[in-house]
């Protein structure tokens, strides 16, 4: 079965990498991509997604404001998986708090990323 998968990251490099490890992973699921929190927003209200890969500081509304807009307006909930080069500790426990289940440093080395990223996808379903 076919899951829908929304990736948000305002770098089109950062969407083409993760798209490509998804498919180095074999990952099968429809991607579909927001480059800001915003058109995630809109996307979230429009169309039900099964996971939410989300980039944490972007310009306008960033990955933090979206998990918070999420809990606050109880949207059917979607898990989400941080995909981040942030190295702060205050980041992860933050995102966490606002209901991420897994965080992903965007290591500079791909397959590092490729990795890091199958192993999260693969203890939440995905894969």
């Amino acid at each position: 079965m076919t899951k829908r998968i929304l990736l948000v990251d305002d770098l089109l490099l950062d969407v083409v990498l993760t798209r490509r490890a998804l498919d180095d992973c074999a990952i099968r699921h429809e991607v579909v991509a927001a480059f800001d929190g915003e058109e995630a927003w809109r996307l979230l209200g429009e169309t039900r997604f099964d996971l939410l890969l989300l980039d944490l500081k972007m310009p306008r509304v960033d990955g933090f404001e979206l998990l918070q807009r999420l809990r606050e307006h109880g949207r059917a909930p979607v898990p989400a998986i941080v995909l981040s080069g942030s190295v702060l500790a205050a980041d992860r426990v933050r995102a966490a708090g606002l209901g991420m289940v897994e965080f992903v440093h965007k290591a500079l080395d791909y397959s590092e990323f490729r990795e890091s990223l199958r192993a999260a996808l693969g203890r939440h379903g995905f894969c």
